[in-house]
């Protein structure tokens, strides 16, 4: 059996058991979701690779997630579009890709909801059997898609070129309608190989042009339209991102995290909002394996603008230390809950009165190595209105992070900072 009948038989039997009941589940960071069939249909599928090519790796959405595609590998995202299949939307896809002595020979991208099965080989692209190729028009006429991070900004830039634009939710639909020629161009801003490689190898095989780099995963009717989707939709080397790291209470992510989030993703640049538990479920351990994922792909870098709110300071200074991790600026807003550690204490905690204790160790490291640090104190005027002051950004004074926050409600008020915004403009 040909590594494509191979492909097209385990995704056929996948697909029936996408007709299963399924949960929802929360993933942990932005919002993402995960069902149980997600995880069953790539257990299911690994299994299968594993009887019959023992001897290639496997890159998986849900349990081999380093994103190091090898000379001989399947690539395998089992629900494509989560959020789709999750809330009864058909534009979701099983898909997987073969690479064989370092190259893509062979894909599979199914959207059984829409009962559409796309694959291909060295002997060109297919949609139910039926060879297909891309569809070439002007481009002022051209229908495109972008998925991934920050589209908004580069669907502006984009409306010079042709303002027929769609978001499908899932870049297997975007790829193979492109390969089905019913769009023109499509463009993925993200780095997970299962997400766009079934269906670049397909694209590829119905005659579009295709390119490939990091931040950047694109295909098109022709290389003209490619090179200016290129041009105004691939990111930029060392480009800085934003992380916003909130409070015990959490609130920073409703307040003015998501006016960050606004202000600069406008501008094409990515705004992380991790998502930790908070009050009592808070724990240093989860805050840590969380953002240690954004370390571990590439987004958490030295180019990275860290703000972090309140409790998120300690926590993170903690992580910086452990991690051997230094960003490019770290902003802290309301660092009242960072105090200087205590001599008769070894430990690390978040007691009752949400204050948090750092190690001598953490406290030197950031002190000692983050060399661009901002702070924010958050004080009331006589009205009980809150104001905001930078008062410090230097890193070898000895009251930095020791100001206190001393008017307690039960929640920070803190909605917009406009000398945030500023501050961001200049570092970026």
């Amino acid at each position: 059996m040909t590594e494509i009948e191979f492909l097209k038989r385990i995704v056929k039997e996948a697909n029936k058991l996408s007709e299963k009941h399924f949960v929802i589940s929360d993933k942990g960071t932005e919002g993402d979701l995960v069902t149980n069939l997600d995880i069953e249909i790539e257990k299911y599928l690994i299994n299968e690779i594993k009887k019959n090519y023992p001897d290639f790796d496997i890159v998986s959405e849900e349990f081999n997630t380093n994103n190091q595609v090898t000379e001989n590998c399947f690539i395998i995202d089992p629900i494509d579009g989560t959020i789709n299949f999750a809330n009864n939307v058909p534009l979701w896809a099983i898909q997987i890709a073969c690479v064989k002595n370092g190259k893509t020979i062979a894909s599979v991208v199914s959207l059984p909801r829409i009962n559409e099965f796309y694959y291909a080989d060295e002997t060109g692209a297919y949609l139910n059997d039926k060879k297909i190729h891309v569809n070439e028009v002007p481009i002022k006429k051209a229908l495109y898609a972008i998925d991934g991070n920050n589209t908004l900004s580069c669907f502006k830039r984009l409306e010079q070129y042709s303002s027929n634009k769609r978001i499908f939710g899932g870049v297997c639909v975007s790829m193979t309608f492109v390969a089905s020629g019913r769009i023109h161009g499509a463009v993925f801003r993200s780095d997970k190989p299962w997400d766009y490689e079934p269906g670049m190898f397909i694209c590829k095989m119905a005659g579009a042009s295709i390119c490939s780099k990091s931040g950047f995963h694109a295909v098109a009717m022709n290389q003209e339209f490619l090179d200016i989707l290129e041009l105004e939709t691939a990111k930029k080397n060392n480009q800085s991102n934003i992380f916003v790291l909130h409070s015990l209470n959490g609130d920073t992510l409703d307040m003015w995290g998501l006016d960050v989030k606004s202000k600069f993703e406008e501008k094409g640049i990515d705004v992380y909002l991790p998502s930790f538990p908070i009050r009592a479920e808070s724990s240093y351990e989860k805050f840590k394996s969380i953002l240690k994922e954004y370390i571990d792909n590439g987004k958490l870098n030295e180019n990275s603008v860290v703000i972090a709110h309140s409790i998120g300071n300690p926590y993170f200074i903690r992580f910086s230390r452990e991690m051997n991790y230094i960003p490019k600026s770290y902003i802290a807003v309301a660092p009242g809950a960072v105090y200087e550690y205590p001599s008769n204490r070894t430990d690390y905690i978040v007691n009752v009165k949400k204050q948090s204790y750092l190690k001598k160790i953490d406290f030197e490291y950031v002190r000692n190595n983050i060399k661009d640090i901002v702070c924010f104190h958050s004080d009331e005027d006589d009205n009980n209105k809150e104001k905001f002051t930078r008062f410090i950004n230097d890193t070898n004074s000895k009251d930095v992070y020791l100001k206190g926050y001393n008017h307690f409600d039960g929640y920070h008020r803190i909605y917009q900072i406009p000398e945030l915004i500023e501050l961001i403009n200049k570092i970026i």
